[in-house]
């Protein structure tokens, strides 16, 4: 299964995965009770799926992964990431924070570790570690 974005997409996608499965299993002579017992268990795996990616993901599991625009443009610069940012609390937290948070945000998305986003900016590592803990926080509360 995928990872659970958007809970009506996904819903709506397997009511048509199943319309399809049924189709195809009708065709084949399969009896309604046997459509029935698989259409209740892949539901429970369904639902026990996105129980699973919607309360137990961390921040740190590809958090850019939720928050950005999936479009098929190359986000090259801090101004094409905040454009693709579809979280408004997001997107705020980061103006508050000002363009040195952006660029930290900006090349953590692009793959950078702390260390190196040090070496590329001269911001020490101390500072990098501690304003992303506090543009979390403003992040919470905005939501």
């Amino acid at each position: 299964m995928t990872r659970f974005k958007n809970h009506r997409s996904e819903e709506n996608r397997f009511k048509k995965w199943k319309e399809r499965d049924e189709k195809f299993m009708k065709e084949n002579g399969l009896t309604e009770d046997k459509i029935k017992l698989i259409y209740d268990y892949d539901r429970m795996i369904f639902n026990s799926d996105r129980r699973f990616y919607e309360h137990t993901l961390q921040p740190s599991d590809n958090f850019f992964e939720f928050v950005c625009d999936n479009s098929t443009t190359e986000i090259t610069t801090v101004e094409d990431f905040m454009n693709s940012i579809h979280s408004i609390a997001l997107a705020q937290a980061l103006e508050e924070f000002g363009f040195e948070v952006r660029l930290i945000v900006f090349l953590m998305y692009r793959g950078y570790t702390g260390k190196e986003i040090s070496e590329i900016t001269g911001i020490p590592r101390y500072t990098i570690s501690r304003r992303l803990p506090k543009l979390a926080k403003v992040y919470k509360s905005k939501k």
